[in-house]
């Protein structure tokens, strides 16, 4: 199709009518002045096609099943808080490259939710597995590669929710007050980076500062679109738009979801001037150029029903192997040859949580038949008080359900598995216990990681977490994944616990100190800290050096496995200001890797970050800024809460706002002893009193040395002040 030529025989009711759904998940399919438009086809698809959304096209899809030879069979994978605890970008893109090839396998041409981006704020939100991590960049460098593997697919993804879909509790209509700076560190940077592959992006639910996500014309043409320079669509979230269509289509918004839905507002919004024919036809022209590109994709050539099962099944298993995390382990793992094991509650994982990420899948492998496998069918045993006093193993998988449309209540346990680690911790004689945690996020553990004898995360595993595990319980597979969010020891130590709404609004009111940063910046100490997991292997930094190149940095840490295993290291880089003028949390994330380190094995790995990774936002000046000075490194191998020296860097090139002169603040100015000096000179040369001088300090400390030569207490030109000038040109930041 000719897009361009297309639109231009398109009547302004058509233009309208592409812009709104036709279908609960599909848009176009009708007949227009320029003839027929196809049919694009969306499914819910970040951890798996949610098949149960394609009930009423099922006799399309089983002649698309026939049309290909392929038995479509849905596969659950982790979802974004298992991607982000294996801190690998390449296991992220294999398993966005498999759900691509899942949803050409059912035509369709637009995954839904790939990825759902949003920070991991607030534990207690009921959609808090599908979100990456609490730290910008762990989330925009491994929620980006989701997006990158399904376009690499041929499937057009699908970020969301733009932005600050963080919370369930009313969200259709919640207004959240989120500084700027905020928007700009913490939620904003993992979209700006998706937003460089993904070929469509959600809008989301709540209100931001007053107004609706697809009504925000600030949000969605002076950042989406001029700033990052977006040129794929744009669409609600199911049901968000409740104002008029016309307005949020000139707003920056291009497509209103779930179809039918009614375009009458666009085409009056035309006629009466609230919406230019430009902006409508812009949007037209994106949606034109997205359905010819997607509309009626296929399965690649060659694929089989074996190959489509097993590419899907290896992506998964890697995931959930490198993403389950182990908490604690005294020793007791991996289990012997021939060790017995007791389940004292449920053998298996809930793959998913639910709604738009419920995938139900015949692919699922259970924890206590892949044991049987490994260890023998008498190993394994059910509710059997007795072996576990002889010395077998008890294992007991705690569930805690969450999903869509309402919050947890808190982050407890359920009592019942409390109780029953709390009376077996008691038994004289007994075996070891390992509590696997199959949990949307955080929970609080009320101290009996003491009890238990190991603990994992596995969050919710997908559908080959039965299988990882099993490798992982008897050391086929060691482990290597790390926290992407905060375990607290109580819900009210997490920083946004007294921010909850009760109602209509909510405050952000932690600001940038999400996650790891309200922790350390109030020194409160977390259950499991942000970076953390242990291995079966030891390893050790044994020396570092570093390089720049321009405005990229490059640390290598000299690390050694002292272990007979192989393993995978999380090397985590963190940065620290030293003497900030702002308020900043001790240390941020700038860089990590993860080599594989094999046992006995020394090696050089390096860690490069952006001199960008430095900057914070600052509101007055509306843009990114650079602070010259200097920036300690820190490396970590087990978290941000067990930091390694690992020298310092000095930016002499900082950002010209912030270099020190006439703009700088008179409280600056005061807390450097040479500025303050030489202005004690330049006073006296001028003759005037430098106690007046401090007077003006005292009471405007923020008024910047310009402004204050200009106020009627001083009134003398900034100019005249030479050896103030003469010493800020010489000035060096620490």
């Amino acid at each position: 199709m000719n897009t361009r030529k297309f639109l231009k025989q398109m009547t302004t009711e058509d233009k309208a009518r592409l812009l709104c759904g036709t279908g609960r998940f599909s848009i176009g399919g009708f007949e227009s002045a320029a003839g027929y438009v196809p049919e694009l086809v969306m499914q819910d698809g970040g951890t798996g096609v949610n098949h149960q959304h394609l009930t009423d096209r099922k006799v399309e899809d089983k002649l698309a099943e026939l049309r290909c030879g392929i038995e479509a069979d849905p596969g659950c994978y982790p979802p974004g808080i298992g991607l982000a605890s294996t801190w690998n970008p390449s296991i992220v893109y294999e398993t966005g490259k498999a759900l691509g090839m899942e949803a050409a396998v059912y035509r369709i041409g637009v995954l839904l939710g790939t990825p759902n981006c949003n920070i991991l704020r607030e534990p207690v939100n009921g959609r808090f597995f599908e979100g990456y991590s609490e730290d910008p960049l762990l989330a925009k460098t491994l929620a980006s590669r989701m997006s990158m593997g399904v376009e690499d697919a041929g499937i057009a993804s699908n970020v969301k929710h733009f932005a600050c879909n963080n919370l369930e509790i009313n969200r259709t209509n919640i207004d959240e007050l989120v500084s700027v700076r905020a928007l700009r560190e913490i939620y904003f940077p993992a979209f700006e980076e998706c937003c460089r592959t993904a070929s469509t992006l959600m809008t989301s639910y709540p209100k931001i500062n007053g107004i609706h996500c697809h009504e925000n014309p600030w949000l969605l043409k002076d950042v989406l679109r001029k700033e990052w320079g977006y040129k794929g669509v744009t669409m609600t979230d199911w049901g968000s738009c409740t104002g008029r269509t016309g307005d949020a289509e000139a707003a920056g918004q291009d497509i209103f979801m779930p179809g039918p839905w009614n375009p009458e507002d666009i085409v009056k919004a035309v006629k009466d001037g609230r919406l230019s024919p430009k902006d409508l036809d812009a949007a037209a022209l994106r949606v034109l150029e997205l359905i010819n590109r997607f509309a009626g994709v296929k399965a690649p050539e060659g694929l089989t029903t074996s190959k489509y099962k097993r590419a899907g099944d290896k992506a998964a298993y890697n995931a959930a192997k490198e993403g389950i995390v182990m908490l604690r382990n005294n020793g007791s793992l991996p289990l012997k040859k021939n060790a017995k094991v007791v389940f004292f509650g449920p053998d298996r994982f809930q793959d998913s949580g639910w709604g738009s990420a419920e995938v139900k899948t015949d692919r699922t492998t259970i924890l206590s038949e892949e044991l049987r496998r490994i260890l023998g069918e008498k190993n394994v045993l059910k509710d059997d008080i007795a072996a576990f006093r002889k010395g077998a193993t008890a294992i007991i998988i705690e569930t805690v359900n969450s999903g869509e449309s309402s919050d947890r209540p808190d982050l407890k346990m359920n009592r019942k598995t409390v109780s029953l680690i709390k009376k077996l911790a008691k038994d004289k004689g007994r075996g070891k216990i390992c509590l696997i945690l199959n949990v949307p996020g955080p929970v609080e553990l009320e101290g009996l990681e003491d009890a238990a004898d190991s603990v994992f995360a596995v969050f919710y595993p997908g559908m080959m977490g039965g299988k990882a595990m099993a490798d992982i319980l008897t050391g086929a597979v060691n482990p290597s994944g790390a926290l992407p969010c905060t375990f607290p020891k109580s819900y009210k130590d997490t920083p946004a616990y007294l921010c909850y709404p009760d109602n209509l609004t909510c405050n952000y009111g932690e600001g940038i100190y999400v996650g790891y940063r309200g922790y350390m910046k109030r020194g409160i100490k977390p259950l499991y800290p942000f970076g953390f997991g242990l291995s079966y292997s030891k390893f050790a930094v044994k020396s570092f050096s570093g390089a720049r190149k321009k405005d990229k940095f490059s640390v290598t840490f000299s690390i050694s496995n002292l272990s007979k295993l192989d393993g995978k290291a999380v090397v985590q880089l963190y940065a620290s200001k030293y003497k900030p003028r702002i308020s900043r949390a001790p240390v941020e994330l700038v860089g990590f890797a993860k080599p594989l380190i094999k046992a006995g094995e020394t090696k050089d790995v390096t860690v490069t970050f952006d001199k960008k990774e430095l900057a914070y936002f600052d509101e007055e000046f509306n843009k990114f800024l650079t602070e010259g000075g200097r920036y300690d490194l820190f490396v970590s191998l087990k978290g941000c809460e067990d930091l390694i020296p690992a020298g310092n860097i000095y930016i002499a090139d900082g950002s010209d706002e912030l270099k020190c002169g006439t703009g700088w603040k008179l409280h600056q100015i005061a807390g450097q002893k040479e500025l303050a000096d030489a202005i004690r000179k330049d006073c006296k040369a001028l003759g005037f009193a430098y106690t007046d001088f401090e007077s003006v300090v005292k009471w405007y400390p923020y008024l910047t040395f310009d402004e204050a030569c200009r106020s009627d207490e001083i009134m003398i030109d900034p100019a005249e002040f030479k050896e103030f000038l003469r010493a800020a040109s010489e000035f060096r930041e620490e």
